[in-house]
């Protein structure tokens, strides 16, 4: 095998299909065919002359042999990306102040921004957690360079949608739905803030079904809504976008939520290379991960 060079598009297959804990979902996620998926697996386990997955109910999960390749794929992936991104790099040189909303912050966007930073010393990004409403007025009045959200009833005049993410319902591994909705009671909620997006998707979805709710918990930041729902309060609906693993996706007896919207929103029409170029970085990682 000292010859042997592991294909990166199938890497990315094997580490998408093992996140989703699905190659079919990877397979509809890359928008691919799932014999061309199954070939991308069968490929590495020739290369390794290993089994990398294995099956545990109805998921898909690694091996031994399979735990050790991911953890060496998404380095590699990573690298990748960055030596491409370093080549395409523009001397770019400024300050940018970037917002983002909290479900953005601590997985995707930060190693997006942290890449972007590494390869751009000269640019000093300032970046921003704050709520939809607070991004979209910073933004309108130029506070902020540029800023990530969900798709909400507010938009600016410089705003590109970049990807559409499922919205879930999530609890804890122990959570009695079926006590709630065999016995008629209203369904806990765990939720962010009065006005938030989620929940007023998620009420609407159960009140058209007839399922009765009741918010028990608020937080005005989503780090208090998932040890609320880690506790078993009550379920929450977000995208998997910053889930715990820990935690679980309701997949029978409740209504779909939909899908929402991420954008990204500029302060100004105007070409800016180095503005432009995040917006590009932002966009792409987001789409491979979440669209």
């Amino acid at each position: 095998m000292k010859n042997t060079v592991l294909d990166l598009q199938a890497l990315k297959t094997f580490v998408l299909g093992m996140e989703l804990k699905s190659f079919t979902l990877a397979a509809q996620h890359q928008h691919k065919s799932t014999s061309a998926v199954s070939a991308h697996l069968k490929k590495l386990e020739a290369q390794t002359n290993s089994a990398l997955v294995k099956k545990e109910g109805r998921n898909l999960l690694p091996t031994e042999q399979g735990e050790h390749l991911l953890h060496y794929a998404k380095k590699m992936l990573a690298l990748n990306d960055e030596v491409l991104e370093t080549l395409r790099c523009i001397e770019l040189q400024g300050s940018l102040i970037l917002g983002l909303q909290e479900d953005f912050a601590e997985q995707v966007i930060t190693e997006c921004l942290g890449r972007f930073t590494r390869i751009n010393e000269n640019i000093h990004l300032h970046t921003m957690i704050d709520r939809y409403a607070n991004l979209i007025s910073s933004t309108k009045d130029t506070s902020l360079d540029l800023s990530v959200t969900w798709k909400g009833h507010e938009t600016t005049a410089y705003s590109q949608l970049v990807a559409n993410t499922e919205i879930q319902w999530i609890s804890s591994a122990d959570f009695p739905l079926n006590y709630f909705l065999d016995n008629n009671k209203p369904l806990p909620l765990v939720m962010v803030e009065p006005n938030c997006l989620f929940k007023q998707k998620a009420i609407a979805a159960l009140e058209a079904k007839g399922i009765k709710w009741e918010v028990v918990y608020q937080s005005q930041s989503l780090s208090g809504i998932w040890p609320a729902v880690n506790t078993g309060i009550g379920i929450t609906a977000r995208t998997r976008i910053g889930k715990p693993s820990h935690l679980q996706v309701i997949k029978t007896k409740l209504p779909s939520i939909g899908h929402i919207g991420i954008q990204v929103h500029s302060a100004s029409g105007t070409k800016n290379n180095m503005r432009d170029r995040l917006i590009e970085l932002i966009s792409n990682t987001i789409t491979d991960n979440y669209a």
